[in-house]
């Protein structure tokens, strides 16, 4: 029995080792960083010493940064909202094998892999636009939103493929390469081609990339905008007060937070008691204007050529600027909230009407719907009695009914409702105050009850444009 619990413990220090063997350590961890295990679905919060097997994932937020170091001794430093996955590591001690390789989807990686010395052996990071071949080198990749990789090579040579294009480069030392997504590698550059901004501080450079006038994409409210840029190597660089990365070659990035609306930021580099400054500023955009009506545009049916619509637009990105059209016509420009009104002269039939706003940065909201003008008024023509005044001549009733039931007497009435086009149809037609259906041609026929004397027949018909005929030239007399 000892001889067996002493077997078990050795098989489980073994496999524990072995586990060990195919993972990464946490070495340096700044901020929040989770780990998402192969198969899993929910994070878990990593701390220094922790492991990182092959199948995980590993996302950083704002202003986060971890650092992983590998079975051989090669260090992986991933940078702030990045999404990282080590995909496989192998040794040759646990697996006669010597592979490691790694998923940057996005943000910003800095590595420095041991030289690799037999074929047996590969280092491979990839990316959603390239794939990294690397023997023993130290560089820095990034991958944007628009999934365009751009792999700086600080120190020795790696060969770079696009994912779903054909060619290959080979990127040396002070070298870089840019893969768009679809598109093969680039022709190497020098990484610092970048140009460099003379001052009065002597060979101490300092120059900021140029961020897009406006951004729209809502995302960037979490994640911030990257600044980067070029300077010295060794220099210390601030955007608004927080620190930027810079690489060896003097290469800086970094996401820094932004609001709603104008952004300015303050870059500034320090190196041995120099200070060099920039100001850099975004137009972050990415509310809708909203469009509210005073008088609501409702789809229906009108007998009135004009049309006033009226209402307001508001905005929640300040100092943002709003154009209002109607119909593609520019009613006016509204800054931040303002209100609009518009007469609008409509044409028999239907009509489309179209409220649209849109900033200054393209985003747009519209509103539509379809209104119909019908100011033609039913056509009413009776064809039951022909004569306009009708004389009906009727004997008294006899002495055993009453006079209420002798005096009443029934009479059929007929005719033709016709609504011209463009017909908004018939809403409503009454006999005498009495509600009747017309059939489908436009007949209708009713019977009413009579009274001893005059009798007018009035018909009323009414469109649902609100267009009411009415006819009371028919008369029958009861003798």
């Amino acid at each position: 029995m000892r001889k067996l619990i002493l077997a078990l413990a050795g098989i489980l220090l073994t496999s524990s080792f072995i586990f060990a063997e195919n993972s990464a350590r946490v070495k340096f961890q700044v901020g929040t960083v989770q780990r998402q295990s192969a198969h899993k679905t929910s994070w878990q919060k990593t701390r220094i010493n922790d492991r990182v097997y092959q199948g995980d994932r590993l996302k950083t937020s704002v202003g986060s940064r971890v650092e992983l170091e590998m079975p051989d001794g090669s260090v992986i430093k991933v940078d702030q909202s990045s999404i990282f996955d080590v995909k496989e590591i192998k040794t040759a001690e646990s697996n006669n094998e010597d592979k490691m390789s790694f998923t940057l989807w996005a943000g910003n990686i800095w590595a420095h892999f041991k030289k690799i010395v037999n074929s047996r052996q590969s280092r491979t990071i990839e990316s959603p636009s390239a794939v990294v071949a690397i023997r023993g080198t130290t560089l820095e990749i990034n991958v944007n939103r628009e999934l365009t990789t751009t792999v700086s090579v600080v120190e020795g040579r790696v060969s770079v493929k696009s994912r779903e294009a054909k060619g290959e480069v080979f990127v040396n030392s002070n070298q870089k390469t840019v893969v768009k997504k679809g598109q093969p590698p680039a022709k190497p550059t020098t990484s610092s081609a970048a140009p460099k901004t003379s001052s009065p501080t002597g060979g101490f450079s300092f120059t900021v990339n140029k961020l897009p006038i406006k951004i729209t994409d809502a995302s960037v409210l979490g994640s911030g905008v990257r600044i980067s840029g070029k300077t010295i190597a060794g220099a210390q660089v601030l955007a608004n007060g927080m620190a930027l990365r810079v690489g060896r070659d003097g290469s800086f990035n970094g996401l820094v937070r932004v609001r709603e609306g104008i952004n300015k930021f303050d870059v500034i580099a320090t190196y041995q008691g120099k200070t060099i400054s920039r100001k850099v500023g975004v137009f972050i955009n990415t509310k809708k204007p909203r469009i509210k009506l005073s008088t609501p545009l409702v789809s229906g049916f009108f007998n009135k050529r004009n049309y006033s619509l009226s209402g307001a637009v508001f905005d929640d990105t300040p100092q943002d600027k709003i154009k209002v059209f109607l119909n593609g016509e520019l009613v006016g420009d509204v800054r931040g909230r303002g209100s609009f009104n518009r007469t609008i002269v409509l044409q028999e039939g239907e009509n489309t009407i179209r409220v649209s706003a849109r900033d200054l940065a393209g985003n747009t909201s519209e509103y539509g719907d379809h209104l119909f003008l019908d100011t033609v008024k039913p056509v009413i023509t009776i064809t039951e009695p022909v004569q306009r005044n009708f004389i009906r001549l009727e004997p008294p009733a006899p002495p055993v009914q009453s006079n209420k039931i002798a005096n009443r007497f029934r009479q059929i009435i007929r005719g033709v409702i016709i609504d011209p086009e463009p017909s908004s149809k018939l809403k409503r037609l009454q006999v005498n105050g009495k509600e009747i259906r017309p059939n489908s041609d436009g007949s209708f026929e009713t019977e009413i009850i009579l009274k001893r004397g005059r009798n007018r027949i009035v018909v009323i018909a009414e469109d649902l444009a609100g267009n009411i005929a009415r006819d009371a030239s028919r008369e029958i007399i009861v003798r």
